[in-house]
């Protein structure tokens, strides 16, 4: 089977689909993928094929320079722009690689529409991969945004001459555990997370037990460059004075700016979460889909502090299923970190839903029945 995926260039728009395209090769199966700028260098950099159809231009990195200006200048909204663009903009160079890869079925996550029209086009099956905590399938907000996205990219598909194309996809995967969200049916396929970061040379020490309380904090990549740098500050300066080992994973942020870091700090710049949760007894974070799904498949209990799309959604779900506390202030972050770490029931919670992660199909599962519809 040739299996052509695409998602959304940023980062957690695309590395959560990435064990998905490794079981399909591991397989046997042919796997082409079509991403751009960054998501189209990790993608490479997982040993994945990958054909960048619009080189020239990076295009997360335009999106958030105008998220950041909409910020700056008080706009909530585009006049024309969210997901669907990406699917505008890369559709003219993913068309002609698709018709010459030829592919029996096409996945792709919700957020790019493009992989609907290409399927349309090629008179293939198309496939939605789910990436979120918050919704997959039929859930009102997937259905929604499929419907928005697609009437975005009417006007592409009437200036290619594009057959009108399915708004549904024939199946879809979760990601979610059962007992938050997930749901299996005939056509949406239950799928275990497994996390994806990256790959980074991991420091020695990183993989030994501490001698205290070992916490990640995190904020992601999108918010730091948001300028949540503040946000961080302050969650490090408020837990200054609990006897914790503070991992600080940074990403590309210049630590300098954050000034002194506190004494029990130790940062990593980019470091794959997955690396980091088997000798974390908690993690604090800003409610990122997949910075809430690592660690509930490591059993890990959680702090989060959410701040806009999807995250306050993400924080929520985790709360109300008892793995960890979602605080609105980073002045709140070290007291809710403490009744985490101090009560068994939320080590008790986040172990039950590793377990049921680990219960749920593996990938290679799910590619024997995406077989099927190929």
């Amino acid at each position: 089977m040739r299996v052509l995926c695409t998602a959304v260039p940023g980062s957690g728009l695309f590395l959560p689909t990435v064990p998905l395209a490794w079981a399909l090769r591991a397989a046997g199966h042919e796997v082409l993928l079509l991403n751009n700028g960054a998501g189209a260098r990790a993608a490479a950099g997982a040993g994945l094929p990958v054909v960048d159809p619009l080189p020239e231009r990076d295009l997360w990195a335009e999106f958030m320079a105008a998220v950041a200006g909409m910020i700056k200048d008080g706009n909530a909204t585009p006049e024309r722009g969210g997901f669907g663009w990406f699917g505008e903009q890369m559709i003219d160079g993913m068309l002609p690689v698709a018709r010459a890869f030829r592919p029996d079925l096409v996945i792709t996550t919700a957020e790019q529409g493009a992989g609907r029209l290409i399927a349309a086009e090629l008179g293939v099956p198309l496939v939605e991969q789910g990436i979120r905590l918050g919704w997959a399938g039929l859930d009102d907000h997937v259905v929604e945004a499929r419907r928005d996205i697609a009437d975005y990219l009417e006007p592409t598909r009437g200036r290619l001459g594009l057959p009108d194309a399915p708004i549904d996809p024939v199946a879809t995967v979760d990601v979610r555990p059962p007992s938050m969200g997930g749901v299996a049916t005939d056509t949406q396929f239950l799928m275990r997370y497994v996390p994806y970061n990256e790959s980074r040379v991991v420091p020695g020490w990183v993989t030994l037990p501490s001698s205290r309380p070992r916490v990640c904090v995190t904020l992601g990549s999108v918010l730091p460059a948001l300028g949540g740098v503040g946000a961080l500050r302050g969650i490090l300066a408020n837990l200054s004075t609990m006897d914790i080992e503070v991992l600080l994973a940074a990403g590309d942020i210049d630590v300098a700016e954050l000034g002194e870091l506190p004494a029990n700090v130790r940062p990593l710049g980019w470091m794959p979460l997955n690396a980091l949760m088997p000798t974390c007894d908690a993690i604090v974070h800003h409610g990122g889909s997949a910075t809430v799904m690592t660690p509930l498949a490591y059993g890990v209990p959680q702090v989060a502090l959410p701040k806009f799309a999807d995250q306050p959604l993400n924080a929520q779900l985790m709360a109300d299923r008892g793995v960890g506390l979602t605080v609105t202030e980073p002045e709140q972050v070290a007291e809710a970190l403490s009744q985490v770490l101090g009560q068994d029931k939320f080590r008790d919670t986040a172990a039950d839903v590793r377990d049921e992660i680990a219960w749920q199909p593996s990938p290679a599962e799910v590619v024997g029945r995406l077989a099927k519809l190929g």
